[in-house]
């Protein structure tokens, strides 16, 4: 998670997922960033009024580990 208004990341979180391809690990990444985001005005320590006033969004990066074969 990141503020928009910091550029700060402070809760970066490798997931570990692993995918076949750069097409599935885009599609899954907005798919969890769009349940995260949503949820996320469910917990008491992200409302509505500090996700705006921080401008908090869900990043998330897909990188090749190894060889491309």
């Amino acid at each position: 998670m990141c503020s928009m208004s910091t550029g700060e990341c402070p809760s970066n979180q490798i997931a570990g997922l692993q995918f076949d391809n750069h097409f599935d690990c885009v599609l899954d990444g907005y798919r969890v960033s769009h349940n995260t985001f949503k949820n996320l005005s469910e917990l008491e320590d992200f409302e509505k009024d500090r996700i705006n006033r921080e401008k908090l969004v869900i990043k998330f990066e897909c990188k090749q580990v190894g060889e491309d074969t």
